[in-house]
């Protein structure tokens, strides 16, 4: 719970005072407690309705009496209440018109954050030029332990006599406070869901018992506020969404200013790759470092490292156990990262025994040493890199008083020990399917994608959705089956990013027609969004019985005439011809395709399923801010509405939906190689699972 509204009103300025009643009474701020202050607070909702230029003091009771007086001002007033909702219909696009959706929340998931982890709570949009009159009812706070609006406070029963005298005391009549409240319960919509769909309401097809149903996702008011109450607390990272027509989109993004911040954490890619046979080597003869020594510098490799000595602090054994478990996990994976440059170099070796003869000049080192050493015998070296790794920490400020910490020693040592037992080049472990079971995998390699949607949901930007993923699958598996007359299924996916980068500035829409009867030829306004240029691998799992199998095996180059040309509304396209070997290419051995995926650049990263449970805003910002490689994305959708018959459908049925954000976890390609080829095959693949309530991405 926020402050209280006395400590506001302590404020001798007035100027200070009203800029703080404003923020403590807008839906981007934490709600404040007005409890045994009714009637100021009245008095502060009263005056909100006007423009800032006609009122000077919020405080000013007459002129609060005066607009509680106003029969035209009140009456305009309570007709905006059948236009507040709980999912914004004109978010982004204040083209869609006279619609309005109020309903209860979604499935709550454990998995994913919703405005399920939420009470319901109202938000407004309709006509711009009403924003500052809705004000009084759909301004939230605490009142009484419990968070609230004056028009769910006058809607309920009985009459709370607090507020009753509130009304009072400006010199409302007890009869005329009771019509409003009847009239207020009227007009304050339970659940309010449009017949027919918008012609600028987008729409997603999405597999549902035996077709598909055409969902509308829309934004939660309560979930959009709790991210920017976020965004002022600088809880988290956050990127700005602009709008012109501010207080046309919503009267939350009025009080912004049209600026709302969504969550950005886009996959950082350190562009210096280590792919020089040649240059490493000389780095080495120079007396350089070809380890990855940004690793031992990250936020989140200190605080494992500091996590460890402090172990003890924790009260109760099994949080000492906990975090012990989670700082040795962390340091293993930083330590790989460390590592990882070394290990790359020695797989290109054991591959391609021709380097060795190149290694000559630096065969006195250490580094050579691990090049070159057999896989069994890795393990002996780990007190000399036990002591290059001190060594580099005390050439770093930031690290110094962790070189050969008696608190270290021991987690560190074991850490190195295990990272060099698993570095072996094969692997052994039994296939990962049974024998009789009918299944290919296809790898696509080094797929490019141009202005990619970055922002996954109107609450996240950074990675393109999972959705986005499942959606060009699903629609490569309709292209191929309809020309090969098959009926294979592409079931998952598993998802390496090579490459990304932010594409700046915005985009001009293509002309369209417009105006109301669609005849025109304009250009529509400017949406702000976030674009975004990827290069990735994808593998996909498929299924299907013996002969259709055969008949793709037998027609490879029809996996390539039916490649998607798009992908999360960007272009797609495979790699550049003088990159184009076997870049679509059929496996039904798990062991031969693991081969080729282990040897996947250090740069990229894997976008693996984890198990966190989300229980709201706070603990996704508190596991962000503590595992730099989680990040979220968007999940799927939760119905907010049966499927039903609606004129402008795209399907037969359609619903309206929420988007979720779930999280990901990115996954160095050592560290998958590290981990092995079941674990692999285990954990990193997606799924999409559609229910009656929610259509979620899922691991497999």
């Amino acid at each position: 719970m926020g402050m209280h509204l006395q400590e506001l009103l302590a404020i001798e300025s007035v100027p200070d005072r009203d800029q703080s009643l404003r923020r403590a009474f807008s839906a981007y701020t934490e709600e404040i407690d007005i409890t045994g202050y009714e009637s100021i607070a009245l008095t502060i909702l009263l005056n909100l309705t006007y423009r800032k230029v006609q009122i000077d003091n919020l405080l000013d009771k007459k002129l609060a009496k005066k607009a509680l007086n106003n029969e035209s001002l009140l009456n305009k007033c309570i007709d905006e209440l059948q236009w507040f909702h709980t999912h914004n219909l004109k978010y982004p696009d204040i083209r869609v018109s006279k619609q309005n959706l109020v309903v209860d929340s979604p499935m709550l998931h454990p998995l994913v954050l919703s405005s399920a982890n939420y009470d319901r709570a109202y938000g407004w949009t309709h006509n711009s030029a009403q924003v500052n009159l809705v004000k009084l009812f759909v301004s939230y706070f605490y009142w009484q332990g419990n968070k609230c609006c004056l028009a769910e406070i006058l809607a309920a029963q009985p009459i709370e006599v607090e507020w009753k005298a509130a009304f009072q005391s400006l010199g409302m009549q007890v009869k005329l406070f009771i019509n409003i409240c009847g009239r207020v319960k009227g007009f304050l919509p339970q659940v309010m869901i449009p017949d027919t769909v918008d012609r600028y309401s987008p729409q997603v097809r999405m597999p549902y018992h035996d077709g598909y149903v055409a969902v509308t996702p829309v934004v939660s008011h309560v979930l959009q506020s709790k991210i920017q109450q976020a965004a002022i607390n600088k809880n988290g990272k956050f990127s700005q969404i602009e709008f012109t027509r501010s207080a046309a989109v919503s009267q939350l993004v009025a009080s912004l200013g049209g600026v709302v911040k969504a969550l950005s954490y886009p996959l950082y890619f350190n562009n210096k790759h280590h792919g020089l046979h040649d240059s490493r080597r000389l780095k080495v003869q120079n007396g350089q470092s070809v380890f990855n020594l940004i690793a031992l510098t990250t936020t989140h490799f200190i605080n494992a490292l500091n996590g460890l000595i402090y172990n003890g602090n924790a009260l109760a054994l099994k949080q000492r156990r906990q975090q012990k478990v989670i700082c040795i996990k962390a340091v293993r994976n930083a330590l790989s990262e460390w590592l990882s440059p070394i290990f790359e170099w020695r797989f290109s070796i054991i591959e391609n025994k021709s380097q060795l003869e190149q290694l000559d000049k630096i065969s006195d080192t250490l580094e050579y040493q691990l090049l070159t050493t057999l896989d069994d015998d890795l393990p002996e070296l780990v007190n000399p890199l036990f002591g290059v790794l001190n060594a580099m920490f005390s050439h770093d400020t930031s690290t110094q008083k962790y070189a050969f910490h008696p608190k270290l020693i021991g987690s560190i040592k074991a850490s190195l020990k295990w990272l060099l037992s698993n570095a072996a080049i094969i692997d052994n472990s039994p296939a990962f399917h049974d024998n009789e079971e009918q299944y290919r995998y296809l790898h696509l390699r080094d797929i490019r994608v141009f202005d990619a949607q970055a922002l996954s949901n109107p609450y996240c930007a950074g990675t393109p959705s999972l959705t986005a993923a499942w959606g060009m699958m699903h629609h490569y598996q309709r292209k191929l089956n309809n020309a090969l007359d098959t009926n294979v299924r592409f079931t998952s996916f598993s998802w390496f990013i090579k490459d990304y980068s932010n594409v700046p500035g915005k985009k001009l829409p293509e002309m369209r027609l417009q105006g109301a009867k669609q005849n025109e030829l304009k250009r529509p306004g400017i949406i702000d969004n976030k674009h975004c240029d990827l290069v990735f691998d994808l593998v996909i799992h498929i299924d299907g019985n013996e002969e259709d199998l055969l008949l793709i095996d037998e027609q490879p180059e029809m996996l390539k005439a039916h490649f998607p040309t798009t992908f999360a509304g960007g272009v797609m396209h495979p790699p550049e011809l003088d990159l184009a070997i076997n870049w679509c290419r059929l496996y039904d051995d798990e062991n031969k395709l693991f081969e080729k995926l282990k040897r996947l650049p250090l740069s990229g990263r894997w976008v693996m399923p984890t198990k966190h449970k989300i229980c709201d805003l706070d603990e996704l910002l508190l596991l962000l801010n503590n595992d730099l490689k989680l990040s979220p994305i968007m999940f799927g959708y939760l119905l907010l509405d049966k499927p039903k018959k609606r004129c402008g459908s795209l399907e037969e049925l359609h619903c309206y939906a929420e988007p979720a954000i779930g999280l990901v976890e990115y996954i160095t390609a050592i560290n998958i190689r590290l981990k092995g080829k079941n674990f692999y095959f285990n954990h990193g693949f997606w799924m999409l699972e559609a229910k009656e309530q929610f259509m979620l991405m899922k691991g497999v």
